[in-house]
């Protein structure tokens, strides 16, 4: 099923919106119940050891972003052509976040916080076909 890139970018402002104010019941609402969250800290950045499962284990934990970094920018970015999250806690690119979204929730969300990932984030790479 094909969501809009309308109701993405409302589903990812409602999920930072909760996510930066602290807002345990906000981010149930718009996280799965079974969501899926998966970072990528390439050994250089730390993130979740392994996928964790569940809404109702993420949301308490994800609300305390808001303590840890409270001055954090989080913002919508074009990533990979879709909808997704950059989260800079100091002002520095420190996490890019990419969703999947069904149903008007969040079922998964991918963590990159891995710096030779994030450092070319904002070059485009020119496509082209060897003839």
């Amino acid at each position: 099923m094909s969501v809009s890139r309308t109701e993405q970018e409302q589903v990812v402002e409602r999920f930072l919106a909760a996510l930066t104010t602290g807002d345990v019941p906000g981010l149930l609402e718009v996280l799965a119940p079974d969501v899926l969250v998966v970072g990528d800290g390439g050994g250089l950045a730390p993130t979740i050891p392994k996928p964790v499962r569940g809404a109702a284990k993420l949301a308490p934990v994800m609300a305390r972003f808001a303590e840890v970094a409270p001055d954090a920018r989080a913002f919508i970015v074009d990533l990979n052509g879709g909808v997704a999250a950059r989260i800079d806690p100091g002002g520095e690119n420190d996490t890019a976040v990419s969703f999947v979204i069904e149903d008007g929730r969040i079922t998964q969300i991918y963590a990159i916080r891995n710096p030779h990932k994030l450092e070319r984030l904002g070059e485009v790479a020119e496509l082209r076909r060897r003839v």
